[in-house]
């Protein structure tokens, strides 16, 4: 590795842009490095711990997890994949109020808009309540699947790997099949039966 050039050391015969160049340089080497000089000052403060503090012991376990799950220092050089992994993880959330919102919606056209005899065996009245359930369990589901699936992820990005497709992905497809297919299936099911009765 290079290292860095002061500014203050350039000749006087340089231009500005390159006296611009060799400080975007120094500035983009110190943040390369910034993760591995903070990753081994942790390394070596965390080998002077006694097994006798338990609180503090407690206490720098969480300090630790937040720091590498939550509140991460990255070099400027992978900036770019770690915002990526970002806006992914914003995709799950989206995702997710997009079915909390759907169960929303099936509650007022189901439920809540009923008409002044609704059937009380097999009616829109009757399946409003488990169909909105469903929907919002369903978010409920992305939505931690979307928060595990980000957090494995960065720390394999951590590690310098990347992770392709996964368990998760294939949970989420089928949930969405399954509930889009039941809603499709009781709907119809109850517009042939009311078409059917009357």
């Amino acid at each position: 590795m290079s290292s860095p050039v002061d500014p203050s050391q350039i000749q006087g015969n340089a231009t500005l842009d390159d006296q611009q160049d060799i400080h975007h340089h120094a500035e983009q080497n110190r943040e390369a490095t910034e993760l591995h000089h903070y990753t081994s000052s942790n390394a070596g403060s965390r080998g002077h711990a006694s097994a006798t503090q338990a609180p503090d012991t407690i206490w720098s376990a969480v300090k630790a997890f937040w720091r590498r799950q939550v509140a991460v220092v990255v070099p400027h050089a992978a900036c770019r994949d770690h915002f990526a992994l970002e806006r992914t993880y914003l995709g799950y959330l989206r995702t997710s109020f997009a079915l909390a919102i759907l169960s929303v919606f099936i509650a007022q056209l189901f439920r809540l808009q009923h008409t002044a005899h609704p059937d009380p065996v097999f009616g829109f009245y009757r399946l409003g309540v488990p169909l909105s359930c469903i929907c919002t369990g369903a978010a409920i589901v992305v939505n931690l699947l979307g928060t595990y699936r980000f957090w494995r992820q960065q720390n394999a990005m951590l590690r310098g790997k990347i992770l392709c497709g996964g368990w998760e992905m294939l949970v989420i497809y089928g949930l969405f099949f399954i509930t889009s297919l039941t809603i499709l299936v009781l709907v119809l099911a109850l517009d042939i039966r009311k078409d059917w009765l009357d």
